[in-house]
Parts: C-alpha cells; sequence; structure tokens
C-alpha cells in the first residue's frame, strides 16, 4: 500500500509497494494525475481519453493488465477519476516484477485520496447532461424488401415471391396495418435522446493524529425506450469510500479503506435492440387497431373483451405463428428484469518505522477482503398476439387467431446469481538511506499472496510470490535498481511451480554533468535502460494441463453381442515440467525538459519476446500420437510457442504564455508491432503460416471482384465453397492447383490499431478555460461479417444491398448477388470485407468559468466552476459511417453536459 496525499502527487510517483520522488522514478513508468485535467475535462470514466496523456497506456498490448486500486487487484470499474489522486501506468518487466506473475501484462496502479491534515476541505459536483444517438442502422422498408428478394429468387433461379400488386400495397401505405412497413428505429418507439446525471461529494480534514477523505458519488441514466416497460428503464450507481489514517504514536501509523459500489439496473424484457435488427419490417404489424375490427365478428370481439393487453385502450398486440414475441410486444407485455450489483472493499494495513533497530529501516503490512454478489430479479410474463383476417373489399378486420396466451402470475424469479470473494495480503520491510549525503541507498523485501473464490469455481484462484528490490543512486545522477521476484503458480506441477524472475534497471541523468549542466536549451536530461525476465502462468488458461486426461470412449462387445462395456481412452498427456511463459524484455528510456522547462518528453523503446506459452503442439509429435476415432491423443501440453513486440511511446508538453493566455499542448503516442515467432502449424504454403504474421492476424482470401458470367466462372479456378454463379465473388487462386479452398487463406489484415495516441490542448484566458481533447488510432483491420453486412436466405435486408449484383449494374456493383439460399461462397472471410479502422476522434471539448477569487473572498466558498463540455463530438476516418454504426446494441452517442464545481 502507498499513500499519497492529495495535491502532491506532482511530488511523488506510486510504484510498485512504495512512492519514490518523481526526480527519482526510472524505468518504463507513465505517471497520470487526475488532479491536473479533471476541472478543466471532467469525465466519469476513469480512463477517459488516456491515450492522449499517456504513451504506453495499452502496456504495448501484451494482454490485459492488472489492475490495482491502492495496492488491491480490482477493476477499474470500482473506482471513479474524482476519487483518484494518481494512477501509474508500469509497464516495464522491472516496474512490475515485484506483483509476480499475475503483473506479466503490465499494471495498472490507482492510487485512491487521502485525507490532509489542517483546514476541512469540501467538494460537490452535479452534472446534467443528454445523450444523442450517431446513427441507427439503416433497414429498407417492406416494400424495397420485396424487391430485392424478388431479386434474390430470381438470382437463385427461382419465381419471384412477391407480385407487383402486393409490393404497391406496402409501398403506398394506404394501410400501415395490414400492409405494415415497421421502423424499430423511428420515433414511435425511440426518444431522440436519453439523459445522464451525476452527482458527487468529497470530504477531506483531520490533524496531525487522525485524517479522513471521504467521497459519496451517484449517476442516474434513462434509455432511448420510450415504450412500455421502457419508460422505466434506468441504470442507477451509488459509491461510498471512506479512506482513514491514524498515527498511533511516533513509530506506528494504521489506515483503513472502505468502499461500496451499489449499482442496479430495469430494463424491459427481451432484446430490444437484437430483436429490432433481425425482424423484416413486413412480417406483422406489432400493434392492431381495435376499431378496425368487424363489430359484427363476435368471436374477434371475444378476443378483445378477453385480452389482457390493450395498449393505450386502442391496440392489441400483433404478431404471428412465427413471431409469438417481437421487441414491442415485448416492451408493453413481458415483463421487467433488475439487475442488482453490490460490493464491499475492505483494506487495512499498518506501518511501523524500525529505525531504533536500524537507520532507514520500516516495515508495512496490508490485508484486504472484497466481496462482490450479482443477480437478476424478474418479473417473467407471457402475452397473446393476434393475426388479423382482412376483407377483401375494405379495410376492415373480419377475424383474429390467437397465438399464446396471458400470464401475468406476478412471480418474482431470481436468477444468475454470482458471487466473488477475493482476499490479498502483503508485507514489506523496507530500508531507506543516504551515506555521505551522495550514496542513496534502498532495498525491500516483500511478500504477497492473493485467493480469489468465485460462483461455481471450485478451485480457489490463487497467487503468491516473494520479491526482492535493491536500489542505489549516487547523487541522483547515475541509478541501479535491480528487481526480482519467487513466484509461485498452483497451474503447474509441484516440481515446477516455483521460479526466480530477474530484472535490472540503470539510469544516468545527463544534464547533471558537466558538459550539459547549465545549458539553456537542456534543463534536464534522463536516460535509462531495462532488462529482465518475468516468469508467468497468465497464458495457462487452466489448472492441471500438466496432467493427462482419460475418458470413456468408443463401446465394444463379446460373445456375440451378448455383452458390452466402454473403452477408456488417453486424451491428453502428461508433462509434469510444463513451466512458466518467460517475458524476455529490453527497453529504453530518455526523459528531458527543454528550453526553460517549457517542453517536457518523455519516450521509450522497447523489444519483447513471450516465450514458451504452453499448447498442445501436434504437429511436433508423430501422427500415431493421436487418432480422431476413437478419440485419442497422447500428446501433452508443451511450452512451445512464442509471440515478440516491440516499438516505441512517448509523451509530451509544450507550456506558453502569449500575452494574457496560458497554452499548453500535450501529446502522447504508442507503436506496437506484434510478431507470431513460433507456432504449432504444418502448412504446405509457407504464405499460410502464421509464424512471422502479427500476433491478430486475420486470415482469409483474397477477392478479385465478381465473376461477370459463366464463362468467366468457367475458365477460373474451381472455387469449392458452394455453388457459384454470375455475380458471386472470385476468389485468387494462391498456389495455383487450380481449386480455390481454405488452402488459398492469406492474411488480409490485423485487429489491432498499430498506433494510438491522441493530443490535448488548454488554453486559460483570464477565469475562461477551454479544453480540447483527441485520440487517434491507426492501422487496425475490421471485418464486415455482421448480419448488417452478409445479407442471404431470408435475413432483414440493410441498405448494403441496394448496390448488390446484377445483370444492369455488373460493371458498376459494389456488393455481390443477392440469394435466398446460404451464399457460403460469398460470406467468409476475405478481404471483400475488409475495412481500416483508422480513426481521429474529437472526444471531447470543455469550457470552463471559474467565478474570481476576488467574488469569493468574503465568501465561504473556496472556488465555483461552472462548465459546459460535449463527448465522442466528431470522427474524421474513410469507414466513418461504419465505425460509428452499432447493429444489435444500444447505439453510440454523443453526450453534451452542464455541470457545476463548488469547493468549500
Amino acid at each position: 500500500m502507498v499513500h499519497v496525499v492529495y495535491g502532491a502527487g506532482d511530488k511523488t510517483v506510486n510504484v510498485a509497494y512504495r512512492t519514490e520522488e518523481e526526480k527519482d522514478v526510472s524505468g518504463a513508468i507513465s505517471v497520470l494525475n487526475p488532479s491536473d485535467y479533471l476541472d478543466k475535462g471532467y469525465s466519469t470514466n476513469t480512463l477517459d481519453g488516456v491515450a492522449a496523456y499517456v504513451g504506453g497506456n495499452n502496456l504495448w498490448n501484451m494482454g490485459n493488465a492488472l489492475v490495482l486500486i491502492d495496492g488491491v487487484p480490482r477493476s477499474i470499474n470500482d473506482v471513479t477519476p474524482s476519487e483518484i489522486a494518481q494512477i501509474t501506468f508500469l509497464k516495464g518487466a522491472n516496474a512490475v516484477v515485484l506483483y509476480g506473475s499475475r503483473a506479466a501484462n503490465g499494471v495498472i496502479q490507482i492510487t485512491t485520496k487521502r485525507g490532509k491534515a489542517g483546514k476541512r476541505w469540501t467538494s460537490v459536483r452535479a452534472n446534467a447532461g443528454v445523450n444523442m444517438p450517431i446513427a441507427y442502422p439503416k433497414y429498407l422498408g417492406s416494400a424495397e424488401y420485396m424487391k430485392y428478394y424478388n431479386q434474390a429468387s430470381v438470382n437463385d433461379g427461382l419465381a419471384p415471391l412477391y407480385d407487383d400488386a402486393t409490393i404497391s400495397n406496402y409501398a403506398t401505405q394506404s394501410n400501415p396495418y395490414r400492409y405494415p412497413d415497421v421502423n424499430y428505429y423511428s420515433s414511435d418507439y425511440l426518444r431522440k435522446l436519453f439523459n445522464t446525471y451525476s452527482a458527487n461529494a468529497q470530504f477531506s480534514g483531520g490533524n496531525d493524529r487522525a485524517r479522513f477523505y471521504a467521497e459519496v458519488g451517484f449517476q442516474n441514466q434513462n434509455s432511448l425506450l420510450k415504450i412500455g416497460e421502457g419508460n422505466n428503464e434506468t441504470n442507477n450507481r451509488l459509491n461510498v469510500r471512506g479512506n482513514i489514517d491514524l498515527k498511533i504514536n511516533d513509530y506506528i501509523t494504521t489506515y483503513v479503506n472502505v468502499s461500496t459500489v451499489f449499482y442496479d439496473s430495469r430494463s424491459a424484457n427481451g432484446n430490444y435492440w437484437n430483436e429490432a435488427a433481425s425482424i423484416q419490417p413486413h412480417r406483422f404489424s406489432p400493434l392492431i387497431p381495435i376499431d378496425l375490427i368487424s363489430k359484427t365478428s363476435d368471436a374477434a370481439q371475444q378476443l378483445v373483451a378477453n385480452s389482457r393487453h390493450i395498449i393505450g385502450g386502442k391496440y392489441l398486440l400483433g404478431g404471428s405463428q412465427q413471431y409469438l414475441t417481437n421487441p414491442i410486444a415485448d416492451a408493453y407485455a413481458a415483463g421487467y428484469t433488475t439487475f442488482t450489483s453490490r460490493q464491499f472493499q475492505y483494506t487495512g494495513g499498518v506501518n511501523a518505522d524500525l529505525n531504533k533497530f536500524l537507520q532507514g529501516l520500516s516495515f508495512h503490512g496490508q490485508m484486504s477482503v472484497d466481496y462482490s454478489n450479482t443477480y437478476n430479479e424478474s418479473i417473467n410474463n407471457t402475452y397473446a398476439v393476434y393475426v388479423p383476417t382482412w376483407d377483401a373489399n375494405n379495410d376492415s378486420i373480419t377475424s383474429l387467431t390467437k397465438y399464446n396466451k396471458d400470464s401475468n402470475t406476478g412471480t418474482q424469479n431470481l436468477s444468475d446469481n454470482w458471487n466473488d470473494q477475493v482476499i490479498d495480503f502483503n508485507f514489506h520491510f523496507d530500508y531507506v538511506n543516504t551515506f555521505k549525503e551522495k550514496h542513496n541507498v534502498s532495498a525491500m523485501l516483500v511478500a504477497a499472496a492473493t485467493r480469489q473464490r468465485q460462483t461455481d469455481n471450485f478451485q480457489y484462484g490463487t497467487n503468491a510470490n516473494l520479491g526482492v528490490q535493491m536500489a542505489y543512486n549516487y547523487a541522483h545522477k547515475y541509478y541501479v535498481d535491480f528487481s526480482g521476484a519467487v513466484v509461485n503458480s498452483t497451474k503447474l506441477s509441484t516440481k515446477k511451480r516455483v521460479a526466480f524472475s530477474p530484472t535490472l534497471n540503470l539510469g544516468w541523468v545527463l544534464s547533471d554533468e558537466g558538459f550539459l549542466k547549465g545549458s539553456d536549451v537542456i534543463n534536464h536530461l534522463k536516460l535509462t535502460a531495462s532488462a529482465g525476465i518475468v516468469n508467468t502462468d497468465l497464458d495457462i488458461d487452466n489448472y492441471y494441463l500438466y496432467d493427462a486426461v482419460y475418458a470413456p470412449t468408443a463401446y465394444f462387445s463379446w460373445q456375440d453381442g451378448n455383452f458390452t462395456n466402454r473403452t477408456t481412452t488417453i486424451l491428453r498427456g502428461a508433462n509434469r515440467n510444463l513451466t512458466y511463459t518467460k517475458r524476455k524484455e529490453v527497453n529504453f528510456g530518455i526523459e528531458s525538459s527543454l528550453f526553460n522547462r517549457k517542453l517536457d518528453l518523455k519516450a521509450t523503446a522497447f523489444f519483447i519476446k513471450k516465450d514458451g506459452m504452453p499448447v498442445l503442439a501436434y504437429t511436433q509429435y508423430p501422427s500415431y500420437f493421436y487418432t480422431s476415432y476413437p478419440e485419442t491423443s497422447f500428446v501433452p501440453y508443451t511450452n512451445f510457442e512464442a509471440n515478440g513486440y516491440h516499438g516505441f511511446d512517448f509523451q509530451l508538453n509544450f507550456h506558453k504564455q502569449l500575452g494574457e493566455v496560458n497554452l499548453t499542448i500535450g501529446a502522447a503516442g504508442t507503436y506496437v508491432k506484434t510478431k507470431a515467432l513460433k507456432r504449432d502449424e504444418l502448412y504446405e504454403d509457407s504464405y499460410r503460416n502464421r509464424a512471422g504474421k502479427p500476433v491478430d492476424a486475420i486470415f482469409g482470401l483474397q477477392s478479385e471482384g465478381f465473376f461477370a458470367d459463366q464463362a468467366d466462372i468457367d475458365s477460373h479456378a474451381l472455387q469449392k465453397f458452394g455453388e457459384v454463379k454470375p455475380g458471386d465473388i472470385k476468389y485468387k487462386d494462391q498456389n495455383g492447383d487450380g481449386v480455390i479452398d481454405e488452402r488459398d487463406e492469406v492474411m488480409i489484415g490485423h485487429w489491432g490499431s498499430t498506433f494510438t495516441g491522441g493530443l490535448n490542448f488548454t488554453a486559460q484566458w483570464k477565469d475562461l478555460t477551454l479544453f480540447v481533447l483527441g485520440t487517434t488510432s491507426i492501422g487496425g483491420t475490421g471485418m464486415k461479417n455482421s448480419d448488417y453486412y452478409w445479407v442471404y436466405g431470408d435475413r432483414k435486408y440493410s441498405d448494403v444491398v441496394r448496390d448488390s449484383w446484377t445483370e444492369e449494374n455488373k460493371n458498376t456493383a459494389t456488393y455481390p448477388r443477392l440469394t435466398t439460399l446460404s451464399g457460403n461462397n460469398n460470406f467468409r472471410n476475405s478481404d471483400f470485407w475488409t475495412y481500416s479502422t483508422d480513426r481521429v476522434d474529437l472526444s471531447k471539448v470543455q469550457l470552463t468559468y471559474s467565478l474570481p477569487k476576488s467574488v469569493l473572498q468574503n465568501s465561504y466558498l473556496k472556488g465555483l466552476n461552472i462548465y459546459v463540455s460535449g463527448s465522442n463530438l466528431l470522427t474524421i476516418s474513410k469507414n466513418r459511417d461504419i465505425l460509428q454504426l452499432n447493429v444489435g446494441g444500444v447505439p453510440q452517442t454523443r453526450f453534451y453536459n452542464m455541470g457545476i464545481k463548488a469547493e468549500f
């Protein structure tokens, strides 16, 4: 556990189990202090826009980072920015090694605020904002759907399904209930916007003996759905934190941190957004007007009288035998579900000054208990839907066919109950001393362990390690740090559970040398170099992988079939020598201040090999080691595969006074290139090898346009993915064997962005502050493979089909021919469906007015800020329409906010 006094975050930095003076921080570590930017760019998202502040914020794309809140493994969602004193990104091996195996992918260390002795301080903040959808899916209306479905039928050699008169009736919309054209994204069912409200209050105070910090925060949000239960949909979050520090005597201090988070949401049963993206607009009218039902139809009128769901006193719920439920009827009649999440987190610790035994020696111990519980509570109703029979001569309903039944039991159902308990402790002895005013020595011996138990998980998740750190610097100019950890993992056999991870870091402050000291250009210049090996079990995705697995398999009989029994087979061989994956790393860093400290720069270059990832390496064993029937394998898990990561990150800040305007410009970026160094593969064609390609490579076929006619098909290599017709996608024969199949798949992109970064800009003039935040990502690839783009069979048609191939537009078509069949040839991974995810986003703009101090000097107020802001305002991208579109889920939104903050 490390303590940072609120307001001093720019002087000390939280690193593994300790704090260091900012000038002494060495290695691949980046620091973010929310107090530096939160008032000018407020957010409730902990890592909002972090790419514009911190280089390497993605921890070099190594995998899921270890998140620590006050030294305890927790979720990033357990804390809000207003509670945070400092966020430290521990990237290099030397920076993370003391946390052992669990930290091999990097650490995001969050330290919450603590009380400050002296006069009490109170801050209150309130926000109100609106969320406006950016884009909805664009689906074809009923008449246009029928037109293109007929086109698909003809393409398949079938007769058109819909005649011209039917299409005309749906196009004219003379009776939208008889000829429905349902737009599930219309204002009939959805609001134009939804609201978000948030507020928090912070309190701090105390004296030399006792200090406290507390926060209470609340957030409320409704939804876009405005019909039925949609009007009651809401999300609420309440968080309470209290951090207390006590001085027992001159040698012992203690602290207690308590945090609780209560989250609940209420939503209509069903999945409105998913169904809205799948039900065709002409299938049925979700509402049937009662006044159109013939008064002479006693049976129909009786059904109306007996219905429990008359919507607005005017409508019955529509549907069909195929669609017994639909998103609109669900919202009105299916009931609702409430989700509840409760979290309680307790941390207690003690610090002891042991100077009387040895000058510079201290002891620090901490233990925490976290408990989480989530569950769903629902009222599940069933409802009847009705199919009308329309009079042939007029728009009246002559009869109704009822499907399903109305049933409102009122029974509360509990489901998906989940519990999570984490017990964590660490203690360490620290030694810090200075000899002859220039020789600064520090050392640490740390022991840490974590145990986690979750619902339905009968194996405890455990982690334990011992760490040692020894550091020396001469006059804060030359630095050396050796840190290592003895790790232990129950995922490995007893003979391989213990391993040692060594790291070394060197630093040199060149600006203190005679040849640079006093320079007008270089005010500070520090070089660092680190190397290390971190043993990790994060790539071992289960327990007992070192053991063989046996299972019953095929039956056998004897005595002419009178007796039978099952054989037992081996499904996996044993390997008691299975061991840790090793992160082998070298990195180099530079940090500098230039031009009278107007420009600050920090950058790191890194080279990492993640070696020995466990896999079932089938290609390394003779084929008789495994058979498909009966399923048998003697192949064990081995430490075989390897990945490589290299790149750089940077962050810089520039400060300038222009007249009465204070300007600050900050930029940050991270470039990571990955490579699969070693893979279990044995492809005949080298271009299919995953080794040598990015770790997140996408493989698929390479397209060569559309087949123009049958002659084009006959002269091309045979494509073996189903029937091929003119207008289908043509693929390249990579190996020249005259057949297109999986052996022709090549790399067609990679998922992750190679470069991520951003820019932040602040201009302060008198009491006005303008803040602008932009982010970017470059080098990634997306795949248009959802139902919105892969349209075949009787799927709902989106606007992409408007450019589908026909004989008439064969030279300009951008989409393959439509089909009512499976379309196996077209709808598979190929570069035809890939797109660049390169983008630049205007992530936030905020204008803040601070009430002048002269106005407040005779008031109990210490400060008052009023601000307006906008988030997610603009995306610049070649594929913006794709990137901003959510299909089957809540749409992306722009957020406009107004807030006020007062300090007392």
